[in-house]
């Protein structure tokens, strides 16, 4: 990869990644560095795409969401739930707004839900595209889409 191809693939992708890092964290300065490390990756590593594999934004996303989960999993260790059992409780809408507490639930979801509501719902990204991202079965990625989505209904019931 040139000098000129990196800095393309930057200016490209850096603010979907930011985006997508920041609300996987919940943090500015933790977005920013995963965001950092994953271009890192690329610029030391550039053999480490592969074209035929799927577009460069999917594999940047894909180094981004691995870099997010090894940090979540450094910062909040939490004892491994199966996806059916990670059921989120509702929210106290007492003295907040409708799009915090929105900001609130998604960042309340299991990681593995987060992220596909995430790509899904604010990137719009197609239910294939998240599958390759992750390296998840396409039934993986809808069942934790709806779960995902169910949890934010219960969670946002006191808002209706």
């Amino acid at each position: 990869m040139t000098d000129a191809e990196f800095r393309e693939a930057y200016a490209r992708h850096k603010d979907v990644l930011f985006r997508f890092a920041w609300r996987m964290s919940g943090s500015a300065a933790a977005a920013e560095d995963l965001v950092q490390d994953c271009f890192l990756l690329l610029w030391r590593n550039p053999a480490a795409y592969h074209p035929e594999r799927g577009t460069l934004g999917g594999f940047l996303i894909g180094v981004t969401r691995n870099l997010a989960l090894k940090r979540l999993s450094r910062e909040r260790p939490h004892d491994e739930l199966e996806e059916e059992s990670a059921i989120c409780d509702a929210l106290d809408p007492a003295g907040r707004e409708r799009g915090e507490m929105v900001a609130q639930a998604v960042a309340a979801l299991p990681p593995l839900q987060r992220e596909a509501l995430i790509l899904a719902e604010y990137e719009e990204w197609p239910l294939e595209e998240i599958a390759r991202a992750s390296g998840a079965e396409l039934a993986a990625v809808k069942s934790r889409l709806h779960r995902a989505r169910e949890n934010l209904r219960r969670m946002l019931a006191p808002l209706l």
